[in-house]
């Protein structure tokens, strides 16, 4: 019988930040509990039938799955064509597409060649598209292969921590060399609607 990995670890947060626990038992008398703790209250459980789940509000709105077979730069022109909000904020729209966070869009972006700032219409029809929807199932395929970004104290249900941290090219390094061969940019910080952009002003336009 394989067993996925241990998933009992050592009590490390405050208590304060508990939402929801639930205290399990087996026939066999064992017992045990599965905490959801969340101190940055990004989070929220909802309890949903099994054919319900299309129609529960919170689901019912999202955009298409980053990693399905659906996103490409057709799609991309499609879901932007009308759309003069900034690119890094069109991508960070759940409605638009689902699952994307502040931390791969940043480092999308970087490997387009794309400004955050840029109008996100812009790139409708051209060769950005492509490359954009690319590089983002790139950056996620690579996340999750490292097995994601600890930033604080996130960790995987094992218990190990995320590796992905130490691949950024421009994610949190603001003030340090970009890392694209030729360029002699530096990696700067703004803030869109009250998130960090962190890109090259030199190499994304």
């Amino acid at each position: 019988e394989e067993v996925p990995g241990a998933f009992h670890h050592a009590r490390g947060k405050l208590l304060a930040h508990d939402h929801v626990v639930l205290s399990l038992s087996s026939s066999s008398g064992g017992e045990c509990r599965v905490i959801y703790n969340d101190p940055r209250r990004f989070g929220f459980m909802d309890m949903i039938e099994p054919d319900g789940l299309h129609a529960n509000r919170f689901l019912q709105g999202l955009g298409v799955e980053p990693l399905g077979n659906a996103l490409s730069g057709d799609l991309l022109s499609e879901l932007f064509a009308k759309k003069a909000a900034p690119l890094k904020s069109a991508l960070l729209d759940q409605r638009l597409i689902a699952g994307l966070g502040n931390i791969y869009v940043c480092e999308a972006l970087w490997r387009s060649g794309l400004s955050p700032e840029r109008a996100s219409h812009s790139i409708c029809g051209t060769k950005y598209a492509q490359k954009l929807a690319l590089d983002i199932r790139e950056v996620i395929a690579e996340a999750i292969e490292a097995g994601g970004s600890s930033l604080r104290d996130y960790m995987q249900t094992d218990g190990s921590l995320g590796y992905f941290q130490h691949s950024f090219s421009v994610y949190d390094r603001e003030g340090e060399k970009c890392r694209k061969p030729r360029c002699k940019g530096t990696v700067g910080r703004i803030v869109q609607s009250g998130r960090s952009s962190f890109y090259c002003p030199a190499c994304q336009k």
